[in-house]
């Protein structure tokens, strides 16, 4: 599961910038948080209204079941078919952009693992709601790829740059993307 992922501005490229900009214009009163996301941090995040692509603040987790611990992540597989998800998963895709995501080994230590791509920042897949006026988030999760299944058993989905438009403006496009093959991960221990 994916319950905490890094964006770092130090490690962005000009899309991400171009993100973190754009947010301070529009949103100059809301402080999104880089570096280590966490659960309930708002953190930037990317979502389609009236046809564009806007950067919003997002929180991370839609309110739990029990009132107590959020809901971070959705099962791709079935999340169409889940109360808590489908409206979602049809009509309100987010991407949040993302250097690297964090897992932690099946080990007696707990080892934690950062995972990154080749690429300096990707999108990871979710879904949204409006919560008291505020975008809550969870990420959609997958089966994890021969470079993440050694330390855990789901990772993120993830797009690519030219694939956050279709991914956030079609639905079908977006059911094409999720089970596509994800990317192979680079893992590196953190101390």
């Amino acid at each position: 599961m994916c319950g905490r992922y890094g964006f770092y501005k130090d490690r962005t490229d000009d899309r991400g910038r171009a993100i973190l900009d754009m947010l301070q214009t529009l949103y100059p009163e809301t402080e999104c948080k880089t570096g280590e996301i966490f659960p309930g941090d708002t953190a930037p995040g990317v979502i389609e209204r009236e046809g564009r692509i806007l950067p919003v603040p997002a929180v991370f987790g839609f309110p739990g079941f029990d009132g107590k611990k959020p809901l971070i992540n959705a099962r791709s597989e079935t999340a169409a078919q889940k109360a808590a998800f489908s409206q979602s998963l049809r009509q309100r895709r987010i991407v949040l952009p993302a250097n690297g995501f964090f897992e932690w080994g099946r080990d007696v230590q707990r080892t934690k693992y950062y995972f990154t791509a080749d690429t300096p920042v990707f999108y990871l897949c979710g879904i949204y709601r409006v919560i008291d006026g505020r975008v809550c988030f969870v990420i959609l999760t997958r089966p994890a790829n021969e470079s993440v299944a050694e330390t855990h058993d789901r990772m993120p989905v993830t797009v690519d740059g030219d694939h956050v438009r279709p991914y956030l403006t079609s639905f079908s496009s977006a059911m094409t993307l999720i089970p596509a093959p994800a990317p192979l991960m680079h893992r590196e221990k953190v101390v």
